[in-house]
């Protein structure tokens, strides 16, 4: 069973505008020190090196320590969209539609749960294999009326617990997958560092934007406008996450209370 924290909507909004806020200068000097490598270098693509740093990174509250009660005041508050990471809770929290700001799912996605979960969600932050793929694509296409936004769950560091696909394959596939599955729209990348003190996890986060970067390279102009997307960062590590080119922060405990955690 979850553990269940109570929502302080005050303390909540004033917390989140505080990291907002220092997410952006973050950003910021990311995107100035970017600027002055690219012009000392006298490289031709800058426009390529800084296609992340012009983006002030999202952040995307994760209710599953809120009751579906408390998720309904956070969306009333226009603070959406939120993340949910397990199918039931989704269902049980979400009124498709009809929720401001609407939804990511940020778990696993099981194959027969994907009639649950896509229908109630703007983006899908882990798709984590070609059966998936596959499965989600020929779902989406016969019974939603859209294409639905997908990133690509890497496992960075190669933790045996946890889904994705390792860079390597990525690179290779990833181009096949968004000339194959028309109905998926391909906006970049998710990971999740290993529980580590921030600045350990920062060469995973480099590792990511690098690979979005090479994947980016090998696609065609328009799908390569679309894949920016870095989904990387929780409440632990998020300050490091923005400094090597987050463009979502996934953020949970560090909204609700003072306390350090996920």
């Amino acid at each position: 069973m979850r553990t269940r924290l109570e929502l302080d909507l005050d303390f909540f909004v004033k917390q989140r505008d505080l990291i907002q806020r220092e997410a952006d200068e973050i950003a910021s000097i990311r995107k100035v020190s970017s600027t002055r490598k690219v012009s000392s270098t006298r490289r031709d693509r800058s426009e390529t090196e800084e296609r992340d740093e012009s983006l002030s990174p999202l952040i995307l509250p994760v209710t599953k320590y809120l009751s579906g009660q408390d998720t309904r005041r956070l969306l009333e508050a226009d603070q959406g969209p939120l993340g949910e990471n397990r199918a039931q809770e989704l269902e049980d929290k979400t009124d498709p539609g009809q929720d401001p700001g609407g939804w990511h799912f940020i778990g696993k996605l099981q194959r027969n749960k994907i009639s649950l979960v896509a229908p109630r969600i703007e983006l899908l932050h882990s798709l984590d294999s070609l059966k998936l793929a596959q499965t989600l694509n020929h779902w989406v296409e016969d019974n939603l009326g859209r294409s639905l936004s997908v990133l690509v769950q890497i496992n960075i560091a190669g933790e045996h617990q946890k889904s994705g696909l390792d860079p390597l394959t990525a690179l290779n596939l990833i181009p096949e997958w968004i000339s194959q599955f028309d109905s998926l729209r391909f906006e970049g990348l998710m990971t999740m560092a290993p529980q580590l003190p921030a600045e350990e996890c920062r060469p995973i986060f480099r590792a990511l934007r690098q690979l979005r970067d090479e994947i980016s390279d090998r696609l065609e102009e328009d799908s390569a406008n679309s894949f920016k997307t870095l989904s990387m960062g929780m409440s632990n590590d998020w300050r490091v996450a923005v400094a090597e080119g987050a463009t979502i922060l996934r953020l949970g405990r560090t909204l609700l209370t003072d306390e350090k955690g996920g």
